[in-house]
């Protein structure tokens, strides 16, 4: 059944969702709900195929659906059907601000690899990731912390961040096309609920089904690519995106999203030049100077911005932990004042970072300057809403 919520969107029950007993139950994601009169009269009408009329929701029940995914986009269901997430070993959460303006970031976990070299892998990176974000989201989120970059208290500017959960994948019988139309009906799920996907994996075929699907809720999007190479190989006969061509891809299916890439390095033999009118470059020495800045500025330009980073953008001396190294690359102090000047110029409606694998050390430093980029995100978009002060007037009277 199709209906619409208060605002006219169209959305569908959710076939992942059986009843057992007097539950609705799905056990694919964890999910399960009391049947309660109103939930059965929704249900019902939901298995009905005799033309009853849609089904009206107030707002706030319509959001407590959507949040647990009994509702979703009507092209989302298809793939749903197996579920779409599953509740993360380290949940997170961040409260917005009491001055917050942007709308909350919906955080989801992508454990997505296609393969590659022998070693440790990205997808293997999510929990990693999570565990580091978990401490900086403690301290961000207390009201006494201070940050010395925005020289005021974050917590009253933070845009806030809601846990979505970790991509279903099944290993053993999920096709990458299967895994990337899973996670782009749920990149749908987040955007339905007013949420900005920010999404941490995985390796970078991932940016295709995520991108695509901002893409189509933003027509104009223009995309700010951090990465060590150009992503550009042709599209060939495969079936989906792979993390060396996922760019043509995602250019093919949207031929009015823009493209900035930084960082780039090195040498390519195999560029899709289909692409080549609608792509512009810093090279890693270009992304270095101080003009570098002015560049993001006029390409970003208040436009819908999706922001998306391959750690390996940064020289392996600081992210040693990435399937495909390259040297001459950013240092973590330059590329974090690059995302400053996105977040700046640009209006960040999505967010995806990836590549970083877990270290066999354990020190898992790649992973942890992926985690502090989520974390610049946040503070960048603060910085635009509190008021900067005095740190001497502002611990007057607290510990030292």
């Amino acid at each position: 059944m199709t209906s619409v919520d208060q605002s006219g969107a169209p959305w569908v029950l959710n076939p992942a969702f059986r009843i057992q007993g007097g539950d609705l139950v799905n056990e694919a994601e964890g999910t399960r709900l009391t049947l309660t009169p109103p939930l059965r009269e929704l249900w019902e009408l939901g298995e009905r195929r005799d033309g009853a009329p849609a089904v009206r929701l107030t707002e706030e029940a319509e959001k407590a659906l959507r949040r647990i995914r009994l509702i979703v986009p009507p092209d989302a269901s298809a793939a749903a059907t197996g579920g779409l997430a599953r509740t993360a070993g380290t949940p997170l959460s961040l409260p917005a601000g009491t001055r917050a303006a942007a709308a909350v970031w919906g955080l989801i976990g992508a454990p997505v690899d296609l393969g590659g070299p022998p070693g440790p892998r990205p997808k293997d990176a999510v929990p990693v990731i999570r565990q580091a974000l978990a401490g900086r989201f403690r301290l961000l989120a207390q009201p006494g912390t201070w940050s010395w970059t925005l020289r005021a208290r974050p917590a009253e500017g933070l845009p806030g961040l809601v846990d979505h959960g970790d991509l279903a994948v099944h290993p053993q019988t999920d096709t990458g096309a299967a895994a990337h139309e899973r996670l782009r009906a749920l990149v749908g799920t987040v955007l339905a609920q007013g949420h900005r996907p920010l999404v941490i994996g995985g390796d970078h075929s991932i940016g295709y089904p995520v991108i695509s699907a901002v893409a189509g809720r933003h027509p104009a999007l223009r995309v700010v690519h951090f990465d060590a190479h150009a992503d550009r190989r042709p599209a060939g006969n495969a079936v989906t995106a792979d993390c060396g061509n996922f760019v043509s891809w995602v250019l093919s299916e949207h031929p009015h999203v823009e493209w900035l890439t930084i960082g780039v390095r090195g040498v390519d033999t195999n560029l899709d030049q289909a692409t080549n009118g609608r792509v512009s470059y810093l090279t890693a020495d270009e992304a270095r100077a101080p003009e570098a800045a002015d560049t993001i500025a006029r390409f970003c330009a208040g436009a819908p911005v999706h922001l998306t980073v391959d750690i390996d953008v940064l020289d392996p001396a600081y992210a040693p932990d990435v399937v495909y190294p390259a040297g001459g690359g950013l240092d973590p102090a330059t590329l974090t004042a690059l995302v400053r000047s996105v977040a700046a110029a640009g209006r960040l409606v999505a967010s995806d970072l990836v590549e970083a694998c877990p270290s066999p050390s354990g020190r898992h430093l790649t992973a942890a300057h992926l985690a502090d980029l989520v974390e610049t995100v946040q503070l960048a978009e603060a910085g635009q809403v509190v008021g900067r002060g005095s740190p001497v007037n502002n611990f007057a009277g607290e510990d030292a």
